[in-house]
């Protein structure tokens, strides 16, 4: 994949044919960078990182973005600017501007309900209570026929304490692991692109990147 900067229009139909387009779902500001809220914006920096992506400011589509090229078709990286519980403001204006498909939109964002080292390809459905992803929903009308790339940041806490949780920063003991997880989210987004959703989620959706429990010896008996 090359990167270069996003054209200011869509005017150049060959050059956008089979965009996809990847969003990671967050909150803007060195405030909310290390919070657990913040995943979908870490994978696509990642992501960005590996190509040597350079991202920049579009208000027309309220967010930051970048366009790499691969092999088979063009990818837009996206990070909305309107804070999660309006990222519909962003992808509606997306869909709007580029004309394409919901199933060519991957939206990255973290799942509570999935445990750290988790992560879940998802081609439509509810938002399972994720504000970024209910704003999306409402955004369009009600479709959810749009994929979603969900990454574990559990245990869920649960009624009042949810909001803190996520809004709060990745413990350092848990660091290791959310590095990992950000890898291989990273990855699996990048699989998805030129790939059927069915065959990314029977590749990915299976992942466990947790240390096994190690096995606590038996106790011996009398007598041995």
């Amino acid at each position: 994949l090359k990167a270069h900067w996003l054209t200011k229009t869509a005017e150049k139909k060959d050059e956008w044919q089979g965009l996809k387009i990847i969003v990671g779902l967050g909150n803007p500001g060195k405030n909310y960078e290390s919070t657990r809220h913040n995943v979908g914006f870490r994978v696509v920096d990642r992501i960005g990182i590996e190509y040597g992506a350079t991202f920049s400011p579009e208000k027309h589509l309220k967010a930051e973005v970048s366009k790499i090229s691969s092999a088979t078709q063009p990818v837009l990286l996206v990070k909305p600017s309107t804070y999660m519980n309006l990222s519909g403001l962003s992808v509606g204006a997306l869909a709007s501007w580029y004309k394409v498909e919901l199933e060519d939109f991957l939206i990255i964002h973290d799942d509570v309900s999935l445990p750290l080292g988790r992560l879940r390809f998802q081609k439509a459905g509810g938002a399972g209570g994720q504000h970024g992803v209910e704003s999306i929903i409402d955004t369009l009308g009600g479709a959810k026929h749009f994929n979603r790339l969900k990454v574990g940041v559990g245990p869920d806490p649960g009624g009042d304490l949810r909001a803190g949780y996520v809004l709060s920063a990745v413990p350092e003991t848990d660091r290791p692991l959310y590095e990992k997880v950000i890898e291989r989210s990273a990855q699996a987004a990048s699989s998805w692109v030129g790939q059927d959703i069915d065959k990314v989620m029977n590749q990915f959706n299976n992942t466990d990147l947790r240390e096994p429990p190690q096995a606590v010896p038996a106790e011996k008996s009398e007598g041995e």
